[in-house]
């Protein structure tokens, strides 16, 4: 029969910490946790007052690391005829009572530890997806623990700004890592009359009705070909869930000045004759029946 043999760690100082400390440092040193026991002490409530085995000592790290942790017994709270002689005195009555104090405390903790649900730095790994949904965010696989809990602690300052500018550009930057700008009641086409201003097919673009007021332009530092598809998928998700929905938006990238100039596709009486098809030189002959 085969014994395994666990690895082994340096016990750190656990004294004079409260037990909720105690138990992070000592999970933070490779162990499995803390074992509390509670004894009678004039320190303050719930702080640890000895620690076995001592600092420094080599432990299992499989094994926890036993605590004595100061409060108060229940046996106070009964009448005078129950009490121990001196406060240190261990009796059946104090031990005993200590396990009731145990499985209260357990219930305790738990209720005391609610808000820490709510907390982005503190709350469980497996519950930041639900707290990211109370503000409309939704976080891709591959998107590590600490992005999320940082995106999570600005969008909770910036949830009451959502909409605006300001929340626009940080969201962009959180999200994707791209700097940007934003432009409002502006878009980069202007209205065209064929044959005056545009020519079709080299600077026109049919677009629907676009009302100037419920525009924006967000522009990019960078260029088109110096971003990857994944960040402008994040980036084009993180625009739309951000900005009021009654608005457009147009993305220009850096170098990308006004109208992105196209080659010349079909120009009304020069290469194409309005109901021919634009690949045909002109109008075609009739031909006899």
């Amino acid at each position: 029969m085969s014994v395994t043999r666990g690895r082994k760690a340096q016990v750190p100082e656990l004294v004079g910490l409260s037990v909720k400390v105690a138990e992070k440092v000592a999970r933070a040193a490779g162990f499995s946790g803390v074992r509390v026991h509670f004894q009678e002490s004039y320190e303050p409530a719930l702080q640890v007052v000895a620690q076995e085995p001592q600092r420094g000592a080599l432990l299992d790290v499989r094994e926890p690391i036993l605590v004595r942790v100061s409060k108060q017994s229940l046996i106070r709270y009964l009448p005078q005829v129950y009490h121990p002689r001196t406060p240190f005195d261990r009796t059946f009555l104090r031990e005993y009572l200590w396990i009731f104090q145990h499985l209260f405390d357990s219930i305790t903790q738990k209720i005391e530890a609610v808000p820490d649900l709510f907390n982005p730095s503190t709350c469980p790994q497996e519950f930041l997806p639900w707290l990211a949904s109370w503000f409309a965010i939704s976080f891709d696989e591959d998107t590590d623990d600490a992005s999320r809990r940082r995106i999570l602690r600005e969008a909770m300052r910036l949830y009451g700004f959502r909409g605006t500018t300001h929340a626009i550009v940080r969201m962009v930057k959180l999200f994707t890592g791209l700097d940007c700008t934003i432009e409002e009641n502006r878009w980069p086409y202007k209205g065209f009359r064929i044959g005056v201003a545009s020519t079709i097919g080299v600077d026109s673009m049919v677009l629907p009705e676009i009302s100037m007021s419920h525009t924006f332009v967000v522009r990019l530092n960078k260029r088109f070909d110096e971003i990857d598809d994944d960040t402008l998928v994040k980036l084009h998700r993180v625009i739309e869930g951000e900005k009021p929905a009654s608005s457009n938006y147009f993305i220009q990238f850096a170098e990308q000045e006004g109208v992105t100039e196209a080659a010349p596709f079909m120009r009304i009486g020069v290469s194409s004759v309005v109901g021919v098809t634009p690949e045909s030189e002109g109008p075609k002959e009739a031909t006899d029946a």
